[in-house]
């Protein structure tokens, strides 16, 4: 049998502006967990570094904007006890 030689293929991603807009969707929907994996893989990749950063402040800052809004609406009693 012949052995066949392993090489070490890099995987490019052809749109980086997809990439960045797809993070940003993920960032949204789920701030907390999937925008900032996903903002910490870009960032380990060099050719996404700047589309990590945007990505991983967006998660942030929606968070934080997600976490006011939750804490103001359950700070209010509806029962009125």
């Amino acid at each position: 049998m012949e052995e066949k030689k392993l090489t070490d293929d890099k995987i490019t991603i052809t749109s980086r502006r997809k990439w960045l807009w797809l993070g940003i969707v993920v960032a949204l929907i789920n701030p907390v967990f999937a925008g900032l994996i996903m903002g910490a893989v870009y960032l380990s990749e060099p050719e996404l570094k700047s589309a990590g950063k945007i990505v991983a402040a967006i998660a942030i800052l929606w968070g934080a904007v997600l976490f006011y809004l939750l804490r103001q609406n359950l700070s209010v009693n509806p029962l009125g006890f």
